[in-house]
C-alpha cells in the first residue's frame, strides 16, 4: 500500500475523521454525511495493488483495459473546518490487511500534522432503545475527561473494537497522535441504523465544532420512527384480533 498525494493543500494541525463500512454502517454513514455537507477537496488516496476484480473485459474481440489504478480509500480536506476526512469503501476482513491499512492512515495523519484522529462507530446492544446512547474511548485520561465535559461518558469495563475503525486509534497512540472513538448503541448490527448514525453525527459535530446541517438525517430518523410506530400498531391490532377470535367456537 502506498499513500499518493494529489494536491498540496495548506493546513495547520488539522483533525482527522475516519470512517469505513462496519456495524450498523455508522462509521461510513458519518463520513458520507460530512462529505455531503462540507464538500471537501481531494487530498490523497491509498493505492492497493491488485485490488481490482480478477476479470478481463472484451468488446468485439478486443480487450478493454480497466482502471486498475483507482483506489477505494481516499483522503479529503475541508480548509474551512480544518478537517481531513478519510473515506473507505470497504474493509479487508483480514488482520494483515486491516492493520496495514490502519498504519497507512496514521502515516498520512503524521505527514499532515494531525493532532487527533476521530472515529464514530457502533456498539452492539441486545435491546432496541428509543434514543441510542453515545459513549467514548480514547488514547489518554485527559481525552476521556474532555469527552465527559461534553456529556459523553467513557465506555464501561473492557471491550474490543474490531476492524480498521478501531485499530486506527491504537496506531494513533503508538505514533504520538491523539485518538477518540465514539461508540453509538445499535440493536441492528447487520443493517443501516439511522438513529445510531444520527446520534454519532450529532455528537462528533459538536466535539469538532463543525456546524453541519442535520436536517436531512433528522428527516430520515422521523421516517424510521413513523414506520416503526406503524409496524408496532399493526402488530398490536393483529394480536388483539387474534385474542378476540380465540373466544369464538
Amino acid at each position: 500500500m502506498d499513500i499518493r498525494f494529489h494536491n498540496k493543500l495548506e493546513m495547520d494541525k488539522p483533525r482527522m475523521l475516519v470512517g469505513l463500512p462496519g456495524m450498523g454502517m455508522v462509521a461510513k454513514n458519518t463520513i458520507d454525511y460530512f462529505m455531503d455537507g462540507l464538500k471537501p477537496e481531494l487530498l490523497a488516496d491509498i493505492h492497493v495493488p491488485y485490488l481490482s476484480p480478477s476479470v478481463a473485459c472484451f468488446d468485439k474481440g478486443l480487450v478493454i483495459p480497466m482502471d486498475r489504478d483507482a483506489s477505494p480509500f481516499k483522503f479529503y480536506f475541508s480548509k474551512e473546518k480544518n478537517l481531513i476526512l478519510f473515506s473507505g469503501e470497504m474493509q479487508f476482513g483480514t488482520a494483515e490487511k486491516d492493520n496495514e491499512l490502519a498504519v497507512k492512515i496514521v502515516e498520512a495523519a503524521k505527514l499532515c500534522g494531525v493532532e487527533t484522529i476521530y472515529t464514530v462507530i457502533a456498539t452492539h446492544i441486545n435491546k432496541y432503545v428509543e434514543e441510542p446512547e453515545v459513549s467514548g474511548v480514547a488514547t489518554s485520561i485527559e481525552l476521556l475527561s474532555f469527552l465527559e465535559s461534553k456529556g459523553i461518558k467513557k465506555a464501561d469495563g473492557q471491550l474490543q473494537i474490531s476492524g480498521v475503525n478501531g485499530v486506527v486509534i491504537e496506531y494513533a497512540k503508538l505514533n504520538g497522535i491523539n485518538g477518540i472513538s465514539l461508540l453509538c448503541e445499535t440493536a441492528f448490527p447487520e443493517a443501516l441504523d439511522i438513529k445510531a448514525c444520527y446520534a454519532g453525527i450529532k455528537k462528533v459535530s459538536e466535539i469538532l465544532k463543525v456546524d453541519i446541517d442535520l436536517g436531512k438525517i433528522e428527516l430520515e430518523v422521523k421516517k424510521f420512527d413513523d414506520s416503526l410506530k406503524k409496524h408496532l400498531k399493526e402488530i398490536n391490532e393483529k394480536r388483539k384480533n387474534d385474542e378476540d377470535l380465540s373466544y369464538i367456537g
